[in-house]
């Protein structure tokens, strides 16, 4: 009797009970943020015009502007584009990961079309003093001592003025500045220090 009521509850089942299936790799979400590659882009009337990265090594100051690495992905002996010289190096993974976070913030930044930069820049164009023209830096200490004796560079947003006018080149750019510490850790224009110096430079532009 007992049999019988095994094979009924078998049959009723499905048959021989299954192994279980063997587990699945974790799937990312399929709204994963996906990093942007990094290239020009105009938008709110404003147009990020190129990058740059400063690669300071042991106890010395960058020497500008040889050491300094253009355009988004430098490569070494690679002439990145708007320049005439090849690249003295290549950027480091860790200097362009940092970049692209500064870029994706740049890009949240100008969406935000804040209100003050857009005064400051229509106030600027009628003098010609400033333009809506943006530029990536990132500064590279990797490799650089611990402490870094000339000083180190400071992660912010500011305007970057030609000494000598040279049309057709702009009067100069808004330098979006990020730092990668020795540590390791990426320092991108941070909030307080932009409204600051918006406030700061809209009080010194002519009305």
């Amino acid at each position: 009797m007992r049999r019988s009521l095994l094979a009924l509850f078998v049959i009723s089942c499905g048959g021989t009970p299954k192994a279980p299936a063997p587990a699945q790799p974790p799937v990312a979400p399929p709204n994963a943020p996906a990093v942007a590659k990094m290239a020009s882009f105009t938008a709110n009337g404003y147009t990020l015009t190129g990058a740059e990265y400063w690669p300071y090594v042991g106890t010395a100051d960058i020497d500008y502007p040889a050491e300094v690495l253009w355009g988004f992905y430098p490569e070494k002996g690679v002439v990145p584009e708007g320049e005439t010289d090849p690249n003295p190096g290549s950027a480091r993974p860790e200097a362009i990961a940092c970049a692209e976070k500064a870029f994706a913030a740049l890009q949240a930044f100008i969406a935000s079309d804040p209100p003050v930069l857009k005064k400051i820049v229509a106030a600027g164009e009628k003098t010609g003093t400033v333009v809506p023209r943006f530029y990536l830096w990132t500064n590279d200490y990797g490799r650089a001592a611990s402490p870094f004796p000339p000083g180190m560079r400071e992660a912010r947003l500011w305007w970057w003025a030609r000494k000598q006018p040279a049309p057709p080149k702009p009067p100069g750019y808004w330098k979006w500045e990020s730092v990668l510490t020795q540590s390791g850790e990426c320092v991108i224009p941070h909030q307080p220090q932009i409204d600051e110096y918006l406030a700061e430079m809209w009080a010194k532009v002519p009305q």
